[in-house]
């Protein structure tokens, strides 16, 4: 701890530029990574929450007087395993500039 603080308190240091750059170049590497996969799991979070909403069974059937009505409610949307939710297209064509 004492170490730590004479560290702290110092001021007749200098920091090298070089290593400055180092340094952010670094953990500017491993931070972009981990900011688009967090991106695209929210969108895939985002996409499963809409396909969950979109699938609710709303079907219902009433009877009175003899007469029977009912309402079947189709599954539209289901994606597979490892697909993007909801046929969400989540590529980006490359553009001829």
């Amino acid at each position: 701890m004492r170490i730590a603080c004479q560290l702290w308190n110092e001021e007749g240091g200098s920091v090298s530029p070089f290593a400055t750059v180092l340094l952010m170049t670094i953990l500017l590497l491993g931070l972009l990574p981990g900011v688009v996969t967090l991106r695209d799991q929210i969108v895939q979070e985002f996409g499963d929450v809409a396909v969950a909403i979109e699938t609710f069974d709303q079907s219902y059937s009433y009877s009175f007087n003899g007469v029977t009505s009912q309402y079947i409610d189709s599954t539209s949307v289901s994606d597979a395993d490892g697909e993007a939710p909801a046929g969400l297209d989540l590529t980006i064509s490359a553009s001829s500039e």
